[in-house]
């Protein structure tokens, strides 16, 4: 088990919960996704890498935002209610040095899982909102996600051959 990821319940179970505890879900999904990006930026040693993993904590801020006016729209008043329980993975921050390529492969692998989940947790929620604009939002967040998980997935497989990633890095953009 990676200490940065917290399996959480499987997708399933969203019908158990409100939709107010899952919009709670989502914005501490956010949190957690951008404060992960954002320690392995500080890690993260390859330039190219490290601009990209930026790049993402700043979508996650703004996916956080959306989420925060959507739940102030719907609950107006209503202090954010962030359930214990969480549906599918939560990333955490980096908490261990990282000792080389083989460390970033495994966190981008997780984050990668953690992406895809969250694309099919607002797939999800788009059913349960209850007008346009908000299952437009649900949709938006949920294409988000799943172009984050290429973006890492494009970089994840440029790492696992190491070489030809170092030579990109010297040829530039």
């Amino acid at each position: 088990m990676v200490p940065e990821l917290e399996e959480g319940l499987p997708l399933e179970r969203v019908k158990e919960f409100s939709l107010e505890e899952l919009l709670g879900m989502a914005i501490k999904a956010e949190i957690g996704a951008r404060r992960f990006y954002e320690s392995l930026a500080e890690r993260v040693e390859i330039e190219a890498l490290k601009e990209k993993i930026e790049w993402l904590a700043g979508e996650e801020a703004k996916h956080e935002t959306l989420l925060r006016k959507m739940y102030g729209a719907m609950f107006p008043g209503k202090e954010i209610v962030y359930p214990r329980e969480h549906i599918g993975p939560e990333l955490k921050p980096v908490a261990r040095e990282l000792s080389g390529v083989q460390d970033i492969i495994d966190l981008i692998r997780w984050a990668m899982k953690a992406e895809e989940i969250a694309a099919r947790f607002y797939e999800k929620l788009e059913e349960m909102v209850d007008s346009e604009d908000r299952k437009r939002l649900m949709r938006y967040l949920s294409d988000m996600e799943k172009g984050h998980y290429y973006t890492l997935r494009a970089e994840y497989e440029l790492l696992l051959d190491w070489e030809m990633y170092s030579q990109m890095m010297h040829v530039g953009p």
